[in-house]
C-alpha cells in the first residue's frame, strides 16, 4: 500500500498565502457592504431606497460568486486535504473558512441576491411601516423574507424545523435543542423574579418635570463611551431609528443611539450597549482583522460585550458613584431637570428599576428575557407556517399580554418596533440572552481575578476591566467558540445559574431584602 506524502513546506506556505488573499478579499467586499448598510440607516435619502437595495445586492452577489468560483472550490479541496498537516492556529483559520465556504456555497446565486435585495426593501419598509404605526404596510416584506428564509433554512439543512438552520447563522456550536429549554426555564424564573420585585416598596427614583435637549444627552454618552475606552480617532457616534454597530475594521468602527428628550436613560444605555460592541471590535488583534477570525466569537459572545458594559457595569451601584457627578455636570440646573440634584443611590434605583415596559431595549434586566422568550416562540411559529403573518400583531399581543401583563396600544410598540426580522434576522433574538448568560458568568470570573474591580470602577478606572478582556477574549476573535472560550476563562459551560445569582445580588440591594419566591 503506497503512503501518500506529507505536504511540503513550501505547498503549506502557498496555501497559506492564497487563502489569506481570499479571506482579506472577502473582507473588503463585506466591508462595503457594511457602509452601504451604515449609511442607508444613517444618513441616506429616503427615496434611494431602491437603489441602495440593488447596489447591496450586486455586492452579495460579488461575494458569492467568490465563494463560489473555481478559486474557492479548490482552495476548499486542499483545505480538506492540507488541514491536518497545519498548525492548530492555522486549523482554526481553516475551519472558519470552510464553514463560510459551506454557508455562502450552499445557496444559489439567485438567493443570494434576492435575499439581500428584499433586505434591503424590506427595512425601508419596516420604517415607514414604523412611522405610519401600520403593521399592513410591511406584511407582505417580512412574508416575502420569510419565504427567502425557509428556502435558505433548506439549503443548509435541518432535522425537523428551519430554525435549527438558522440558529446556526448566529450560534454555530449551539443547537435548538439546548436553546428552547434553556429560554423557558429562564423565563420562568424571572416571572418568579418579577413576582417578588413588584411586592416590595419601590425605591425612590427621580422625576421628569422638563425634556433634556438630545445634544445634551448625546454629549453626556460620548464622555461615558471614550472615558471607559470607545477610541473616536477609529470610530464614531450618529443616530439611527434602532442602535446598531457597524464594525468595517479595527480602526473604523461606527456606532449609533437614539434620543427620546423625556428620557435620557434610552440614549446613554443605548449608547453603553453598543460600546460594548465597539470595544470588542476596536481591540481584536490586528493581524486578525483581514481573515474569518477578525470578528467576535458568535453573535451571542458579541451581545455578551455589549450586555457586559451596558448592564453589567453600567448599572453597577459603584458605575453609578462615578456617573453621577456627569450627570450633574451635563444635565445642569439651567436645563431645568431634577437631574442636577441626581445622587448615586437615585441613579442606581433609576436604572436598575423592574417594571413591564412594552420595549424590548428599554427593558429592565428582569423582564428582558421575557421579550426575548416571545420573540423566539413567535419565529418559531412564522417559520413552520403555523402562524401566517396576517395574525403576527395580535399573536405578539397576546404573547406581551400573557408574559408581561401588558397589551400593546398600537403596532409601533408592538411588533413593529425592531428592526431584526426586516433585516432577515430570523434565529438572532436568543443571543441576546445567552450573551447575557455567558456576561454574567465572565463577570463573577473577573471578579475573582480582579478583587478591586468595584473600586476601579466608583473611580472611573476602566483600564484593568479592558485589559482582562483583550487578553482572555479579544486576543482570540473567533479563532475559538464560546465554549471554549468559556471553558479556558471560567473552566465551565453556559449556565444560567451565574445571571440569576448575580441579578438577585443586585435586586436584593436595590430594595434591601433578601429575595423569597
Amino acid at each position: 500500500m503506497l503512503q501518500q506524502k506529507s505536504p511540503t513546506t513550501r505547498t503549506l506556505t502557498r496555501f497559506r498565502t492564497e487563502l489569506q488573499d481570499f479571506m482579506r478579499t472577502i473582507r473588503s467586499l463585506r466591508s462595503a457592504t457594511a457602509l452601504f448598510g451604515w449609511d442607508q440607516e444613517t444618513h441616506m435619502p429616503a427615496g434611494a431606497a431602491e437603489r441602495r437595495a440593488q447596489q447591496i445586492a450586486a455586492l452579495e452577489e460579488l461575494i458569492h460568486r467568490e465563494f463560489t468560483s473555481p478559486r474557492a472550490r479548490h482552495l476548499a479541496e486542499r483545505a480538506h486535504h492540507l488541514l491536518p498537516s497545519l498548525p492548530e492556529q492555522d486549523q482554526r483559520m481553516v475551519r472558519l473558512f470552510l464553514r463560510e465556504h459551506h454557508r455562502i456555497a450552499s445557496l444559489p446565486r439567485r438567493l443570494a441576491r434576492e435575499l439581500a435585495y428584499t433586505q434591503a426593501i424590506a427595512v425601508e419598509s419596516w420604517r415607514h411601516a414604523r412611522r405610519r404605526n401600520t403593521f399592513e404596510l410591511f406584511a407582505p416584506q417580512l412574508e416575502k423574507l420569510l419565504q427567502l428564509k425557509r428556502e435558505q433554512a433548506d439549503c443548509y439543512g435541518y432535522a425537523e424545523h428551519p430554525y435549527e438552520a438558522l440558529l446556526k447563522l448566529y450560534e454555530p456550536d449551539i443547537s435548538l435543542a439546548q436553546v428552547r429549554p434553556l429560554l423557558t426555564s429562564l423565563a420562568q424564573q424571572m416571572q418568579a423574579l418579577l413576582d417578588w420585585a413588584r411586592r416590595q416598596p419601590a425605591p425612590s427614583t427621580p422625576t421628569f418635570q422638563h425634556p433634556v435637549p438630545c445634544a445634551a444627552q448625546f454629549i453626556l454618552g460620548r464622555h461615558l463611551c471614550t472615558a471607559i475606552g470607545l477610541d473616536l480617532q477609529r470610530g464614531r457616534i450618529d443616530y439611527s431609528t434602532h442602535p446598531f454597530c457597524t464594525a468595517l475594521a479595527p480602526e473604523d468602527v461606527r456606532i449609533t443611539t437614539r434620543c427620546r428628550e423625556s428620557d435620557p436613560l434610552m440614549c446613554i444605555y443605548s449608547l453603553l450597549h453598543e460600546l460594548g460592541h465597539a470595544l470588542y471590535e476596536q481591540h481584536l488583534p490586528a493581524m486578525l482583522a483581514e481573515t474569518f477570525a477578525g470578528e467576535g466569537a458568535s453573535t451571542a459572545f458579541h451581545e455578551a460585550q455589549a450586555l457586559f458594559w451596558e448592564d453589567i457595569i453600567g448599572r453597577s451601584f459603584a458605575f453609578c458613584r462615578w456617573a453621577a457627578p456627569l450627570w450633574r455636570q451635563y444635565f445642569d440646573s439651567s436645563l431645568g431637570t431634577p437631574w442636577h440634584q441626581l445622587t448615586p443611590e437615585e441613579l442606581f434605583a433609576a436604572v436598575n428599576r423592574v417594571q413591564p415596559s412594552l420595549i424590548r431595549t428599554e427593558a429592565d434586566e428582569v423582564t428582558y428575557h421575557l421579550h426575548i422568550f416571545l420573540r423566539l416562540e413567535l419565529e418559531l411559529d412564522l417559520l413552520a407556517g403555523s402562524l401566517p403573518v396576517r395574525e403576527l400583531p395580535e399573536a405578539w399581543n397576546a404573547g406581551m399580554e400573557h408574559l408581561l401583563g401588558l397589551r400593546p396600544p398600537d403596532d409601533a410598540s408592538g411588533c413593529l418596533q425592531d428592526i431584526h426580522w426586516a433585516l432577515g434576522d430570523f434565529g438572532y433574538f436568543p443571543s441576546y440572552t445567552l450573551g447575557k448568560l455567558y456576561a454574567a458568568m465572565l463577570w463573577k470570573q473577573l471578579q475573582q481575578e480582579l478583587p478591586d474591580v468595584e473600586e476601579a470602577i466608583a473611580a472611573g478606572n476602566f483600564a484593568p476591566i479592558l485589559q482582562w478582556l483583550s487578553t482572555r477574549l479579544y486576543a482570540v476573535g473567533a479563532l475559538e467558540t464560546p465554549s471554549e472560550i468559556l471553558q479556558r476563562v471560567a473552566g465551565r459551560t453556559l449556565t444560567a445559574e451565574d445571571f440569576v445569582e448575580y441579578l438577585t445580588a443586585k435586586l436584593e440591594h436595590l430594595y434591601g431584602e433578601p429575595y423569597k419566591r
